[in-house]
């Protein structure tokens, strides 16, 4: 590769949520790094959000919910399909020295690896992908459709992304390479307000910790584990802030109802739906620490974790052996407790409580740094060092 600046084709069909942060926050590196980066994402990104670099809004938008389940689920597969398809067009336009891919998604990868198979094997285009969960479980259609379509996936890609070791025997084909990065601590935007004022809308007594639940609500965060432990914990408060991720996840209702249940309601505040950037300040500077109770599936690192060591919150966690759990062990960022038990989930609320931890932020901050996320790729790519010169910070 030649020295001046590389260009990055950084594909990104997510449009909220942490995956759509993660573009950002990525994209923004790798350009104070040296490189040029060109998004490909749909007119809605970030809900509209004003960025600073350059985007082509060419993707489709998210299928809207409601209609007939049938018609949903064909468009949805239209989607994924063509926006695979946009991309391979755009490669052959714009002919990017590496095309990254903001997760590796295995849907439906017999309709659209085709031509990507053909633009790295045969034209030598060299894609890449943020492997944000390596273990891919979640199994759409049957088993055999699932695991043709986890290994084909795989066939363009030259490097994944991860933020950890992976487990043994490693989910990632031989022929693919692994580059370790770590994922970048997120900024807090938004005027932060009087964390007591705060406190006092949502209805938290003098005497109470708030415990917050940000982000997506999916079954696989135990939230109603959580709800279950506020019974055995009277001091602890519970904040839950975000919208339903899917249609195959509890929503919000299950939540209440199952508060009432307990009679823990008057300890629950519930607030749906996408938070925008300007509030994120706000949830953070009323909590006192923050729910990651992942089930045992879980093995990739939290996006909100990194707004939590932002904010200086420490945190409850759980999950299998991961990112998010060694993170928070090797930098005493919280409490990590057995995951899928509301026994634990109370151990580990009264535990944060009596005896917080002195967590090591500043060391952490150094670790979980974009700069290192952007040069990592860059030296993946074979580009010189001075390219990336050592910049891009957090």
């Amino acid at each position: 590769m030649s020295s001046a600046a590389p260009t990055i084709l950084l594909f990104s069909p997510s449009t909220l949520g942490g995956i759509a942060e993660h573009t950002l926050y990525q994209t923004k590196a790798l350009v104070k790094a040296g490189a040029r980066v060109i998004c490909l994402v749909p007119p809605c990104f970030l809900g509209g959000r004003q960025t600073d670099f350059e985007a082509v809004s060419c993707l489709p938008a998210p299928v809207a919910g409601g209609g007939a389940q049938l018609s949903r689920h064909v468009r949805m597969v239209w989607r994924i399909v063509s926006s695979r398809w946009l991309l391979a067009w755009q490669i052959m336009q714009l002919k990017p020295d590496l095309v990254l891919l903001d997760s590796y998604v295995e849907y439906m990868a017999p309709l659209w690896v085709g031509p990507h198979w053909l633009l790295a094997r045969v034209f030598r285009v060299k894609y890449a992908a943020n492997l944000h969960d390596p273990v891919r479980d979640y199994v759409v259609g049957p088993k055999w459709w699932h695991r043709l379509s986890v290994r084909m996936a795989y066939w363009p890609l030259d490097f994944v992304l991860v933020h950890d070791k992976l487990p043994e025997p490693s989910p990632v084909p031989a022929g693919v390479r692994v580059v370790q990065v770590p994922h970048g601590l997120y900024d807090i935007a938004g005027q932060v307000q009087d964390p007591r004022a705060i406190r006092r809308e949502w209805g938290v007594q003098e005497g109470q910790k708030v415990f917050l639940a940000f982000g997506y609500v999916r079954n696989g965060k135990n939230l109603d584990l959580a709800i279950r432990a506020l019974a055995n914990v009277p001091e602890a408060f519970l904040v839950v802030a975000g919208s339903v991720a899917s249609r195959n996840d509890r929503p919000f209702a299950f939540y209440r109802e199952l508060a009432q249940e307990l009679g823990v309601a008057e300890r629950c505040r519930f607030f749906e739906g996408f938070i925008a950037d300007s509030e994120l300040g706000k949830y953070f500077a009323g909590t006192d620490f923050v729910l990651l109770t992942y089930a045992a599936s879980f093995c990739s690192q939290s996006g909100v974790l990194n707004v939590a060591a932002r904010a200086r919150k420490p945190v409850l966690a759980s999950g299998s052996p991961s990112p998010l759990v060694n993170s928070v062990r090797a930098f005493n960022l919280g409490v990590i407790v057995a995951p899928d038990s509301a026994d634990a989930t109370w151990d580990g609320m009264r535990l944060l409580m009596s005896s917080p931890p002195t967590p090591r932020w500043d060391e952490y901050e150094q670790v979980a740094s974009w700069g290192a996320n952007a040069r990592g790729i860059l030296e993946a790519m074979g580009c010189p060092a001075s390219l990336d010169g050592g910049q891009a910070k957090n």
